[in-house]
């Protein structure tokens, strides 16, 4: 029998199994199975098939990766993770870990490099290698003992490449993948290549010459001179592409992976698994694979080290927790159950035998609910668990309103973690207790009695696996011996993380009461005018259309406006216009470069106009009279308090952070937010250059503060500074300017950034730069002080104690290093704006709920605040909204 290693690019199949089967597959809680179902089928049908020594996952680290910061392009295309995949990958992971599989990920790096550097170094100990992938570029692995599976039309029906097969694919050797790929590029991981050689020119430019090197250094052989042409004119955006599809093979891999990984599996640990995710044909099929896998009796552990359940009985809740919260020192853990896709239920833990389930779909579940509001309600019982606000929401529709100390274990996390915007349970109980405990599922059986009622059988499992740190599970097996549950080890650990770490006062103080009032925010929504959108979605259409046809005519031609190659050509090659930028796809047509052309021709005018309708269309306009709810007629986005590194809040589904304030376009987009039924008005709130305020604050600089005392335009006076004019006749355009130096300065912009945005040349934007601190020298020094401190902590803090750590300051690569120095100057600032935001947000909230007046906060957005109010308290709430947004911090 051959010595046979497998190593799967996990999140490729993952994604391919995600589209292959309907989303439809769900357990009966409502959570989607379908990529864990097609990943676990492709996964079983190998081991049969392939009968593997060993087998490996690895998956791509989330963020971005060295290839982001060598082209900025890459995968710029790709579409962001679908949410129902993403909720998946947790579940792929512990199906692979109940095979005891390791599965690998670096940060930074991508499945593909993992795969190419622990089989560069291990492929002479294994007869055969086989790559489970359906990534063109890991055909350059191929060779006499590494072969690529990847699939065809279904997941299941696969194909596997040795070299003979990839020279019929690719029409070249695995060795000369790279220089194809160079040349042609490769749209899936958006690749450039060089424009204008194909896959067949680019085979026969490699069969002639070799390698991409051996093609430039006999450049002047090559007869065709247009496709000489077009290599010169590419060269570097040939060799950027070929780095890019380069894999990275010198990776350190943990070497004990390949002694434990795919041996003495647990045969129930996998049969658990699959009964908990209801595969039910996989659970059929599992005996027969007794032969093939080499399964181990469940060893029982008397030292608790191996394996360790926990099986909390699931119970309709009743009254009756209360008895048992009082048992378990008024300690209520909370977490969220999703059903069908959205949050309809809630599950209650206060230790001992018994976890508890508040489920709206049950026909008792208003009087269930009601007999548990002193509880919730109760300021003396402390509330902790995951997704609280969620929960909060749910208990909003009957008018319960959560209180007492809340303790969110993601909210906690995300703050130790700014890098990351969302944690499940099992991540964090992965990353602060160094044990991999997988997710928490309930699983729920279905009485004949009466449809919705759970069996009494009904359990929660919790298991360990065997890779976990040893010394640490057996500290928790202790802790569960002595009666704690996971939620209380996992509470424990992040509150001594948030103390230990100074984020206690950002916890208490900012973080915890804004979970409350976010989860308000959200249940209350915002009120939409539908038929103003609809009238407006006509009116777009006629002006969009008019606006395509004078482009045309101003053009000579029809051609595709929203295609940016075919409006580089109309605009640069036919009307002859100024090309001020050049990118690594050709001559720019973004809004910065086509501004700065504008008064050579109407055209750039109308192009300008037609983009801005054309999004806020796309974005907003048709997209919100869908998203209105039917039965209040309101609007309700999620926010994230966590949803950014710096900690400002992010809004989704819908995002309505990003409508334009200033524009008149956005304006009338901005109409259609009205005063909800009860209302009169809508009252808006924000700070005046908040940023720039605090750079003031925190650098001391004389000259900035007089500035902002005398109450002066910042722009204006940094213009008049910077340019040598009166300050009461700054022309717009250098104020504009200004106003770019200035926000540059706080988001650490470099000279190149400044450039690219004012499109001017790098010596003038040095020049820009230069003056600004000649004239704020002690802005200068903080900013150089702040990298100093950044460099030798590790991290940048706001004026508040929220933490950023950086990385990348530590880095020898320089332009991750650079990175790192902009975060270290901008996370001071925009993260101070930030906490600043939400605290005067939970000032406002406050002052208006302790004197009574009637007005919601129904929008949260940047550094703006929006109200519904009656007529008759206007000015009531308006004094408290400057009382409370002034008074909530000295600067």
């Amino acid at each position: 029998m051959k010595k046979r290693m497998v190593l799967i690019d996990s999140n490729n199949i993952a994604y391919r199994a995600f589209y292959a089967l309907p989303d439809s597959i769900t357990t009966y809680s409502g959570v989607m199975t379908n990529a864990v179902l097609g990943f676990t089928n492709m996964f079983m049908k190998l081991i049969e098939d392939l009968n593997p020594e060993i087998v490996i996952c690895a998956f791509d680290s989330r963020g971005i990766t060295f290839r982001h910061e060598m082209f900025e392009k890459y995968k710029m295309h790709r579409k962001k993770m679908p949410d129902g995949l993403y909720s998946q990958l947790p579940l792929i992971k512990e199906v692979m870990c109940a095979f005891n599989i390791s599965c690998v990920e670096k940060e930074g790096l991508e499945a593909d490099d993992l795969l190419a550097s622990i089989t560069r170094n291990t492929s002479g100990e294994y007869d055969e290698i086989i790559i489970v992938t359906g990534d063109k570029d890991m055909l350059q692995m191929v060779s006499d003992r590494v072969k690529v599976l990847s699939s065809k039309k279904s997941i299941t029906e696969t194909i596997i490449y040795d070299r003979e097969d990839v020279e019929g694919k690719m029409g070249v050797g695995p060795e000369r993948v790279r220089d194809l790929l160079a040349l042609m590029g490769d749209s899936s991981d958006n690749i450039p290549g060089v424009p204008g050689i194909g896959p067949k020119t680019a085979v026969k430019l490699i069969k002639e010459f070799g390698s991409l090197e051996d093609i430039y250094n006999n450049i002047d052989v090559i007869k065709n001179d247009k496709v000489k042409s077009i290599l010169v004119e590419n060269k570097d955006l040939a060799i950027v592409s070929k780095e890019l599809t380069t894999l990275k093979d010198d990776i350190d891999v943990d070497p004990k992976i390949f002694k434990t990984s795919f041996k003495k599996i647990n045969y129930e640990d996998v049969k658990g698994i699959f009964e908990q995710l209801e595969f039910k044909k996989l659970l059929e099929r599992l005996p027969k694979y007794k032969d093939i896998i080499d399964f181990r009796k469940k060893d029982n552990g008397s030292n608790g080290i191996k394996a360790a359940e926990i099986k909390p009985i699931l119970m309709v809740a009743d009254a009756g927790i209360e008895k048992v919260i009082k048992k378990n020192d008024n300690k209520l853990y909370i977490s969220t159950m999703l059903i069908n896709h959205e949050a309809e239920g809630i599950v209650l833990y206060c230790g001992g035998s018994f976890a508890y389930l508040v489920d709206d779909r049950l026909p008792s579940s208003k009087k269930t609910i009601e007999s548990l509001r002193g509880i919730f309600q109760d300021s003396d019982i402390k509330k902790s668990g995951i997704h609280l606000k969620q929960a909060m929401k749910f208990l909003r529709r009957y008018h319960i309103v959560m209180k007492g100390i809340i303790n969110d274990f993601e909210i906690m996390y995300l703050l130790l973690n700014p890098v990351k915007a969302s944690a499940d349970v099992s991540d964090i109980s992965k990353n602060i207790l160094n044990i991999d405990i997988g997710n928490i599922e309930f699983q729920q059986g279905v009485s004949s009695q009466e449809p919705g009622t759970l069996d009494m059988d009904s359990q929660m499992r919790l298991v360990f696996t065997e890779e976990s740190n040893r010394e640490k599970q057996q500290e928790i097996n202790q802790a569960m011996l002595k009666g704690l549950s996971v939620f209380e080890i996992i509470e424990k650990r992040l509150l001594d993380l948030i103390e230990k770490n100074g984020l206690m006062d950002v916890y208490r103080k900012l973080e915890e009461p804004l979970i409350g009032i976010l989860a308000e925010i959200e249940y209350r929504g915002v009120s939409i005018d539908k038929s103003y959108l609809e009238k407006l979605i006509k009116e777009y259409d006629i002006e969009i259309k008019r606006l395509t046809e004078e482009i045309y005519k101003l053009c000579g031609e029809r051609f595709n406006i929203n295609s940016s190659q075919q409006l580089s050509k109309v605009l640069y090659e036919k009307l002859q216009l100024p090309a001020l930028k050049k990118t690594k796809t050709g001559l720019s047509t973004d809004a910065g470069t086509l501004k700065a052309i504008e008064s050579n021709s109407p055209v750039i005018g109308k192009i300008l106009e037609y983009r801005e309708k054309n999004k806020l269309k796309n974005t907003y306009i048709d997209v919100l009279p869908e998203l209105i709810d039917n039965d209040d007629g309101r609007i309700h986005t999620s926010y994230n308090q966590m949803g950014t590194s710096t900690g400002r809040i992010s809004s989704s589904e819908p995002n309505l952070q990003n409508i334009p304030v200033r524009t008149e376009y956005g304006k009338q987009i901005r109409k259609a937010f009205i005063p909800g039924r009860g209302y009169d008005l809508l009252m808006t709130a924000d700070y005046s250059q908040i940023e720039l305020r605090i750079l003031a604050h925190l650098s001391g600089d004389k000259n900035l503060i007089a500035s902002f005392n005398r109450n002066e335009d910042i722009h204006s006076r940094t213009a008049s500074e910077l340019f040598d004019v009166d300050y009461e006749n700054v022309p717009g355009d250098l104020r504009r300017k200004a106003k770019a130096v200035n926000f540059g300065i706080i988001y650490g912009m470099t000279e190149f950034g400044l450039a690219s945005r004012l499109s001017i040349s790098g010596e003038e934007a040095a020049e820009y730069i230069k003056r600004y601190f000649e004239r704020y020298p002690e802005v200068g020094r903080y900013l150089k002080g702040l990298i100093e401190s950044a460099s030798s902590k590790g991290y940048s803090t706001t004026i508040f104690g929220r933490k950023r750590y950086i990385r990348e300051l530590g880095s020898s690569n320089g332009r991750l290093r650079s990175l790192g120095e902009r975060f270290a100057v901008n996370t001071p600032i925009q993260g101070s704006a930030a906490d600043i935001m939400k605290l005067s947000t939970i000032k406002l909230y406050k002052d208006l709920r302790s004197k009574n007046i009637d007005s919601n906060i129904i929008l949260h957005v940047h550094d703006e605040l929006v109200l519904e109010l009656r007529e008759t308290d206007c000015k009531k709430v308006e004094k408290i909204v400057r009382e409370s947004m002034e008074n909530c911090v000295e600067l």
